[in-house]
């Protein structure tokens, strides 16, 4: 676990695939409760979200799909990692078995979440953080302040300079907007120019024994 992180700048992902199989089978003096399901998760392209496959035919009855998919939605949703939405995975529900008398929808449901939660752990959890594409134009006696700044918080991608101005694109952490605006605006005096547009999520850097510069995973 790393904790529970700022949901609004960070996702959850998986960088491979595993399987998670459950079977929940418990007697409660007369009663009986029972459920068996096996989800497959795997990774998908950044940018493309979550999707969900049905692979187990009727070995679940259409009755409890339902149960099935929200188990599943309330893992993706609260995350296994550090609290955050999973995103840019498929999960197929692979197989599954019942009892006439002892399933049902409360018993898959959680069934379901705890499979999904085992193929995620299975399949090389990860963390991402959300960047933003900041583009930025102003004097150009400011440029080595500016790239300065820039080379902390994030990544140059390219810098145009002209007569009076400097036009300069960086890829940035998200939840340091902000205190960028900030440092640029003093900096230059109140002669800068910034857009951000959102540049999607990429892969949380693993810490490390030595500081480095944070630079974001070229897709």
């Amino acid at each position: 676990m790393t904790g529970t992180l700022n949901r609004s700048f960070h996702r959850e992902t998986v960088l491979g695939s595993g399987i998670g199989d459950e079977r929940i089978a418990r007697q409660r003096g007369d009663t009986g409760l029972y459920a068996g399901i096996r989800v497959e998760v795997r990774s998908q392209s950044r940018g493309k979200g979550t999707s969900l496959a049905w692979n187990a035919g009727a070995n679940i009855p259409s009755k409890f799909a339902n149960a099935v998919v929200q188990g599943v939605q309330d893992v993706i949703s609260a995350g296994v990692l550090a609290g955050c939405e999973v995103t840019d995975v498929l999960v197929s529900v692979e197989d599954g078995s019942y009892h006439e008398q002892d399933s049902n929808e409360a018993v898959f449901r959680e069934a379901s979440q705890k499979a999904t939660i085992a193929a995620i752990l299975h399949a090389r959890p990860s963390v991402l953080e959300a960047v933003s594409i900041c583009r930025i134009v102003f004097p150009v006696e400011y440029t080595a302040a500016i790239e300065e700044i820039l080379s902390e918080k994030g990544q140059i991608e390219s810098v145009r300079s002209e007569k009076q101005s400097s036009n300069v694109t960086a890829t940035v952490l998200t939840s340091s907007i902000g205190e960028l605006l900030q440092r640029i605006l003093a900096a230059t005096s109140g002669h800068a120019r910034l857009s951000v547009e959102s540049g999607g999520f990429r892969p949380k850097p693993e810490p490390s024994e030595t500081a480095e510069v944070w630079a974001p995973v070229k897709s």
